[in-house]
């Protein structure tokens, strides 16, 4: 799948994609969908961005995740965590 330009991203597909940026290799997919959705299996509530998108569920969150993997803005490090497709070096790793 080609990327599109960042301003045919949809507002939901760029708050993901701040929130990855902002925290590169913090989160797993279904970590960020239950951070983002404010569900009450999330551990840590500090995060400002905690139940920020409530008015979706953690499988439309999960699905725009996929979409962004799969456009090349997002990638996944060596834990399965989700970072910028900017910060991999060429080893592969977060950098």
């Amino acid at each position: 799948m080609s990327q599109p330009p960042l301003a045919q991203l949809t507002p939901l597909q760029q708050t993901i994609l701040d929130v990855v940026r902002k925290y590169p290799g913090q989160f797993s997919r279904s970590g960020l969908a239950k951070m983002l959705v404010g569900a009450k299996s999330w551990q840590n509530k500090d995060f400002p961005e905690y139940g920020r998108l409530s008015k979706y569920r953690r499988k439309d969150i999960g699905y725009q995740v996929e979409i962004l993997l799969q456009q090349a803005y997002l990638q996944l490090n060596g834990h399965e965590h989700l970072i910028p497709a900017s910060t991999l070096n060429e080893a592969g790793e977060a950098g």
